[in-house]
Parts: structure tokens; sequence; C-alpha cells
């Protein structure tokens, strides 16, 4: 996802578990984190959903009217260009929160019976919570399939189980080295093709400049670190479906990639500032921190946030486990799904497949005010996409790289408890942060709890240590 949404402005943003039953027992609500710089206000789980903003593009007499759940910016603009050139239906945009807001406010009215929207954005990661209890329609029923020849690969698997389809995908966020060509040149530093190099870099930084770092790693924000994760070979959720969960934090993958990172935190060689606060584009604006782990929609949102240092930005692949790998991970990213219960599905399904997959769409969706990073391969892999240019980079084309980094991501077996994941992550994380805890310790923990928790919902739980 890209920072458009206001779950990414802070890490410390208010979370509140869904409490929608997933499908052997319901879920049970995990104390929420506190925020400094965000909050959300607490749905009753006892009470239907009212969006907190709508918009509702001219629509012409005797359409039929879609309910459409959806936060990130530019969406709007994409309603009313389908409701122009669509006069048969009528979608209304209402904004019920971002993110994990926005799926309690779901499951609530999924639990209700009632308040459901047609069609909800749900991100990647939280699909299977909805899948598992038989929450979306099967869209594969209406003709979605007609889509897939236009979709990358990883944002295809990501929606689909077998021959059932059900979400249609819109945006990706495979990663990338975002770093300083002005600093790396300024210290001798080569851009570093595998992370041993990477460490040895940030060795050779930190040497010149005790106060310089090579990048920021943020311990209290999942979505990053499991990307990470997945681009080291150390994913730590394995779930096809059914009672049957594997939860490995603690293998030997997971602890070496979270002694890589601890041991570069305990050397100050990584910062740890939160994700898109003013310290963390300070740091980056100053020199002081030299790279960026980016998601492809990170460079967009990066440019509003720094002055000193626009057009110094220079992407290069991801450094590699192994060298010669060509692994990404995917932070991010999000689909349309449609809402069992709506009375117009074939309508819904027409209106998605328009939405993530065509060229009119994504003229919107791809453009200055969404900035989104399209699963849309037409665009993802045209010549005039990735020449494209940003203040930011100067004169590089970081979208030719990213473009090459969505064609290696492998899809994630996202574990239908991902809102308690998230929800628990924060405060468990918390005290790497502060230096009282280390990485390995805090894995270590949140395993602990997190087997415990998928327990007590009634799933099998395989981990490491059997």
């Amino acid at each position: 996802m890209i920072p458009r949404k206001p779950r990414a402005t802070s890490r410390r943003r208010t979370h509140r578990l869904a409490a929608a039953a997933i499908a052997l027992a319901s879920i049970a609500a995990l104390a929420a984190c506190s925020s400094s710089n965000s909050s959300t206000s607490a749905a009753s789980s006892s009470a239907s959903p009212s969006p907190t903003s709508t918009t509702t593009a001219s629509c012409s007499a005797g359409a039929t009217k879609l309910t459409f759940w959806g936060w990130p910016a530019g969406y709007d603009l994409a309603v009313n260009e389908f409701n122009k050139t669509h006069p048969k239906i009528c979608v209304e945009l209402e904004n019920a929160g971002a993110s994990t807001d926005e799926y309690t406010k779901l499951s609530d009215a999924i639990k209700a019976g009632s308040g459901t929207p047609d069609i909800a954005t749900i991100e990647y990661f939280e699909l299977p919570s909805f899948e598992v209890t038989n929450s979306l329609v099967d869209l594969s029923k209406y003709g979605i399939d007609s889509a897939k020849a236009d979709e990358a690969p990883i944002a295809w698997s990501q929606v689909s189980q077998g021959s059932h389809v059900y979400a249609m995908p819109v945006d990706l966020g495979p990663t990338a080295l975002f770093y300083n060509s002005k600093v790396f040149s300024a210290n001798g530093l080569s851009v570093p093709t595998t992370w041993a190099q990477f460490a040895s870099e940030a060795d050779q930084l930190h040497a010149k400049d005790s106060s310089a770092a090579i990048t920021n790693f943020d311990p209290e924000s999942p979505q990053d670190v499991l990307a990470l994760m997945q681009q080291f070979g150390a994913f730590p959720f394995t779930y096809s479906g059914g009672s049957k969960l594997g939860i490995n934090f603690t293998g030997s993958s997971e602890m070496a990639f979270a002694k890589y990172w601890q041991d570069l935190i305990s050397k100050k060689e990584a910062t740890t500032d939160a994700d898109f606060s003013p310290a963390q584009w300070a740091a980056f604006d100053s020199g002081k921190v030299a790279s960026r782990i980016s998601p492809a929609w990170g460079p967009v949102g990066m440019q509003l946030s720094i002055k000193k240092t626009i057009g110094d930005w220079v992407t290069a692949p991801l450094p590699q486990k192994k060298a010669g790998a060509e692994a990404s991970g995917d932070w991010g990213g999000s689909t349309l799904a449609v809402v069992k219960g709506t009375k117009h599905a074939k309508l819904a399904e027409e209106f998605v497949k328009w939405f993530g997959g065509s060229a009119d769409s994504w003229k919107i969706l791809s453009g200055p005010v969404a900035g989104a990073f399209p699963a849309y391969e037409p665009l993802l892999n045209s010549s005039s996409f990735q020449a494209t240019k940003l203040k930011i980079t100067g004169s590089t084309t970081p979208n030719k790289v990213f473009a090459a980094a969505a064609q290696n991501v492998q899809a994630a077996e996202w574990p239908p408890i991902m809102t308690a994941a998230l929800t628990q992550w924060t405060s468990t994380f918390a005290g790497v942060t502060k230096g009282t805890e280390t990485l390995q310790q805090a894995f270590t923990t949140y395993q602990s709890q997190l087997v415990k928790y998928a327990k007590s919902q009634g799933f099998k739980v395989t981990t490491s240590n059997g």
C-alpha cells in the first residue's frame, strides 16, 4: 500500500480486533495499541457500522446502486469515471475507515446480518480471514477469470483458491532498495547485492560516521518486517485452508533473520524510527540514513516528505540471501471483494473487474492523486510506465526495478488470524525499539502468544518446535 492511507502515517495507531467468527470459533478482542499520531474510534461489536464519509457521483436515473467501502486516495475519481461510463450501475463510495478499522466494521456488519456493503477494499493479507468465514462471493461464477491473463501472477495467486476467486487484485507492493546515491558515493559504498555485503557496507559507513546508519528497520511495523522475512526465505506462516495453521518464528531461517537485523540495530547501523514518521523522513533527508527498504509505492509518498535530497535517490534490487538470487517481498497491496449477501453480485463483479483490470481505471489509479503500483500487467510491463521518472529519483527510472521485483515475489500464505496478529504485534515488539529486548526474544514471545491464540480459536497449530 502507499502512505495515502491513514494507517500508514504511524505504526502507533489504534488497532482493534475484528469481531467476526473465524470458522471454528469467534474471535476474542485483543488489547488495543495506543497511537500518538492517529486514532480510530472503536465500533460497537453489537451494532452495524456507519460510514465516516460518503462520495456519490452523478448517476443515471434508474441505475442499480452498489455500495463500495474503500479508503485509498484516488478511488473516488475512479468510481466517478465508472459511473459516467456505465450508466446502468451507480457505485456509491463510502469511507468506513482504513484497513483494520474497516475490517472491524465489516466483520461486525457480517455478524449482525445487516449493514454490509456490496463491495469492500480488502488487503491481500486479510483475505483469508474473510474467506474462512465464507463471507465473500466466489467471483469465478460471474466471469472474473477473463481478467486473469492481465494480472500479475503474484496478485492472482493471492485472490484465488483452486478454481475459486474471491477478489479482484488492484495494486501491489514489491520491495527494492532505495538508496541515497550521494551518500553512497561520498562514503565509498557499493550498492550491495547480498545481505552479507549490505552488512559490510553498513560497517564501513558507520566507521566513517558514527551517527550514520545504512537503513531504518521499524520493529513495530509488521507488514514491512514480514515482507523482508518473505524475501529472506523466512516467512513465518503456512496456511492452505481449513483448520491447520503453521506459525514459525523460531525456526533456523527466522532466527537467522532476527539475528541479522538485531546485529545492525545493536551496532546502531540501522535506526528504529517509526515508518512514515517525521523522525524517519528527517533522517533520510539529512543523509544520516543512507537507504530505505521501500515498497513500490514508497517513492511517490516519500518525495512529499523530504526536501534536501530530492533527486538523489536511486532504486536497486534488494540484496539477496544468496548471490545470484532475485527474490523480492511484497509489502502491501489491495483487492476489491464482493461481500456475500449482496443482491447484485454480477454487477459488482463487473465493477471490480473494471476497477482493477482496465486501462481506463489505471489511468486514474496510477496517476498523481492515487499513485498506486499496478498488478495490471498491460501497464506494469509497459515501456512508458517503466520509464516514468519522479522528482525524488532524478533521471533514474524506479518503476523498471520495481516491475522486475513484482515478477520475483512468491505468494505469501497469509493465516486467517491476521487482524489478531497485527493487533498483538506492536506491543510485543515495542521492546526492540526501546532496546529492552532483542528481536530474537520478541520472535519467541510472539510465537507463543500467537500459537496460544490460534489454538483458542480451534486451529491445529504446528511450529518449528513441533
